[in-house]
């Protein structure tokens, strides 16, 4: 059997190898993958493997069939740390960078018999990455902000710098860049240890952000044990918090090779809560620069735009509901007029949330029975709410 280990090129820029042919790796062979004259992978291939390597289909107790792989990693994790070195001492000249996060292994039989003996011929390792959700009113406030005033650029450079760091799962340069952005907003200058955690300390925004930011999450759960987590999850206030920042700035900007705890590029994951948490306290940073978006006057100029081209949607809600002490129920009303040109799911969900809100506003005894919102004039529904109290 064959067996082929796939590792994409991730470079935004174009990488191009004129020349290249088998190279002898850890016993298979190095090769150059293109397509139109570009190399986009590295590939090691091995021949002459046992067809038990591949991996096998086994039946759950439960009659669900789920993939048990037997000896896939044999070999990957030495490709990987041989191509990872090999990559470092490409950058010491030219920006090259390998997707281990989406390796593709395939296996090949080399002959008929090896070919029916093998029950998954590929399997890919890699992660699923969600779209990015944008309502369109998110653009037009940030067109119409930016109409007002220049755009957060400084505090941009710096989280997507450390977002584009998190999810290449560079951990330490994450967190460096979002300390970037707290020392240059925050720092008033200071650049010593102490100076530094004392300008810190004194301002009452940046310690209100530490404190939600804090509170907000699970630091410890599912990640790698660390001393950011134990400090994080053991009730330590804001002062322990901002010391343990700035200890970490020095040790992960100024720590020297020749310190036997020297911190080392390939142990990224003893930084993955450092690196959320800094980033979690940097996107706190980002919404406040973001909050001329929000203002009033931009909702309101956003909805008379979408008046001018007919882009409204005129909703109708009719619901039941009971007062306490009656034993029958009455009926309501509620329009809407919303900006957009059709019904998507999270205009269903706000103008049902807005709903709930103003029926809890206006009769805060009553119960609500039912509710049913449709588009005005149509028979397009766009939710259908039905409560079962008890009587």
């Amino acid at each position: 059997m064959r067996i082929r280990y796939i590792v994409p090129i991730a470079n935004k820029r174009k990488v191009i190898i004129p020349d290249h042919w088998d190279f002898p790796m850890l016993g298979g062979a190095l090769r150059v993958v293109e397509k139109d004259g570009l190399a986009i992978a590295f590939e090691v291939v091995y021949e002459n493997q046992s067809t038990d390597l591949a991996p096998v289909i086994e039946k759950g107790s439960d009659g669900v069939a789920k993939y048990s792989i037997i000896g896939r990693d044999a070999q990957l994790p030495f490709i990987k740390i041989i191509l990872n070195d090999a990559a470092s001492f490409l950058q010491c000249y030219c920006d090259i960078r390998l997707s281990f996060g989406d390796v593709e292994v395939k296996y090949e039989g080399e002959s008929l018999g090896e070919e029916e003996r093998i029950a998954v011929k590929s399997m890919k390792v890699g992660k699923h990455e969600e779209p990015i959700s944008l309502t369109f009113d998110m653009l037009t406030r940030a067109v119409m902000a930016s109409e007002k005033s220049g755009g957060p650029r400084f505090e941009v450079a710096l989280i997507s710098a450390a977002r584009a760091a998190i999810s290449e799962q560079r951990f330490i340069d994450s967190f460096r860049y979002s300390f970037l952005l707290i020392e240059s907003l925050y720092g008033e200058g200071q650049f010593r240890g102490a100076g530094l955690k004392g300008a810190f300390k004194k301002n009452t925004e940046l310690r209100s952000i530490i404190e939600g930011v804090q509170r907000d999450h699970d630091w410890m759960k599912g990640e790698t044990p660390s001393d950011t987590a134990d400090l994080l999850n053991g009730n330590h206030g804001v002062d322990h918090v901002i010391d343990h920042l700035v200890d970490k700035r020095g040790f992960y900007f100024h720590g020297n090779v020749k310190r036997k705890d020297a911190w080392k590029p390939e142990q990224q994951e003893e930084a993955k809560t450092l690196a959320f948490f800094s980033m979690s306290i940097a996107y706190m940073v980002a919404h406040q620069a973001a909050a001329a978006m929000f203002h009033d006057d931009l909702a309101a100029k956003h909805f008379e735009n979408a008046e001018k081209v007919g882009a409204v949607i005129m909703l109708q809600i009719k619901y039941d509901f009971k007062i306490p002490g009656e034993n029958f129920l009455r009926d309501g009303q509620m329009n809407f007029h919303v900006a957009g040109t059709k019904v998507t799911p999270k205009l269903a969900f706000g103008v049902a949330q807005n709903f709930l809100q103003q029926f809890e506003h206006n009769l805060p005894t009553a119960s609500l029975d039912q509710a049913e919102c449709m588009v005005q004039g149509t028979e397009q529904k766009v939710f259908d709410i039905k409560f079962y109290n008890e009587t």
